[in-house]
């Protein structure tokens, strides 16, 4: 409200507020309702398929949930521990055929899209809007051609041993288990400043994620050549059971070491596909996830210049994006998970075997993330004592 100045017969203090005209209330009003609406519509879907039974009191849907037994498999209950993993079966193709479209777009087109950034609140901010944020300059040009020279050396020597993982019709190569394939790859995946000038702020940010201590998934490169790079839709955590907590199981990281856009095959994104305002997830039993994908922004190709960090949510909706542009695309992607998950990832077995003389040199922090904090150690004292 607007204010005018002091009626000396008046005993309030300060200025008066004037009565808006009736247009002006009734805007105000209907703004308001708008918002309390919104608000109960996400208060109703968080407690969709929730908590009924401990509001009854006759206990009588207790008696039914105990007579139905242990139910939790997938497909048994209705409160079952469902995962993602077949609701993402109604994307199938999609990347392609929106590709082939032309339906995919860069992320530059849309102003209010993540833009690299090292101004931590702006960060943490798209990252809980849209589910991903670009750190601005994470590397170095130095730091940059120091990854790209070692993962190129690395990938020309597993394919003269024929070890190499090629895929989309050899337009593509990965390279697995990078903490064991160089000290290079090992300071940036513990985000030491001598690898990555900004590595501590991904350090920070990445706690905030996921807390202290957390592990690490994998850490791999990846080469994309014309024509390589498109992947199906998914989400990082589809694994995993249903509901989702209103919070990721983790964080996929993207460390660009070429400039990636739509044609350079710059990774695609659903973004703001990860949750609600509310926190609530997307992911529930029924969902129109095809009608997630053309909300809003629709699919998008992330756009960043060499040297930027990609952080990501591991519940937004995303895939690798193909390479239509001459050259060569340059990444490495790490996956963080919380502490308490311990993660097989089909790209890594760095973590279930690391050979003695690497074992040597990794940090005690490195070992934590990867869960060998102790190797051929000495038995527990309860299993050494004198047996009688």
């Amino acid at each position: 409200m607007s204010n005018q100045s002091n009626d000396p017969g008046s005993s309030a203090s300060g200025d008066l507020s004037v009565v808006p005209d009736p247009e002006e209330a009734l805007s105000r009003l209907r703004s308001e309702n708008a918002r309390l609406r919104e608000e109960l519509a996400a208060l109703r879907a968080d407690q969709d398929g929730a908590g009924d039974a401990s509001r009854d009191p006759s206990g009588d849907a207790w008696h039914a949930e105990k007579a139905r037994g242990i139910v939790y498999a997938d497909g048994k209950s209705a409160h079952s521990a469902k995962s993602a993993g077949r609701m993402l079966a109604q994307l199938s193709s999609l990347s392609k055929d929106r590709m082939k479209a032309g339906r995919i777009r860069n992320s530059r087109e849309f102003e209010d899209l993540p833009v690299p950034s090292f101004d931590e609140a702006q960060l943490e901010a798209d990252f809980v809007r849209w589910g991903y944020c670009l750190v601005a300059d994470a590397m170095t040009p130095e730091q940059v051609q120091r990854q790209i020279d070692r993962i190129v050396d690395q990938a020309a020597a597993e394919s003269e041993s024929n070890a190499a993982i090629v895929t989309h019709h050899d337009a593509a190569q990965l390279v697995n288990n990078l903490v064991l394939k160089g000290a290079v790859f090992r300071d940036a995946v513990e985000f030491k400043e001598s690898a990555a000038q900004r590595g501590p702020l991904v350090d920070r940010l990445l706690t905030k994620v996921m807390g202290d201590g957390f592990g690490l998934g994998c850490a791999h490169g990846s080469i994309v050549h014309t024509g390589g790079g498109l992947q199906e839709m998914h989400i990082d955590q589809a694994g995993l059971p249903m509901p989702y907590p209103p919070y990721p199981f983790g964080s996929l990281i993207i460390w660009c070491y070429s400039d990636f856009d739509l044609e350079r095959g710059g990774t695609y994104i659903v973004p703001g596909s990860h949750r609600s305002a509310s926190g609530a997830t997307r992911y529930r039993d029924g969902a129109d996830l095809l009608g997630l994908v053309d909300a809003e922004h629709g699919l998008v190709a992330i756009c960043a210049p060499p040297g930027t960090c990609i952080l990501t949510d591991t519940r937004v909706l995303h895939c690798g994006g193909r390479r239509t542009a001459p050259g060569t695309r340059y990444a490495m992607r790490c996956h963080y998970n919380r502490h308490f998950i311990r993660a097989l990832h089909e790209q890594s077995n760095a973590n279930i075997h690391v050979p003695d003389d690497v074992y040597q040199v990794l940090s005690p922090r490195l070992k934590q993330m990867m869960g060998i904090t102790e190797s051929n150690a000495a038995p527990l004292t309860e299993m050494s004592a004198t047996r009688t």
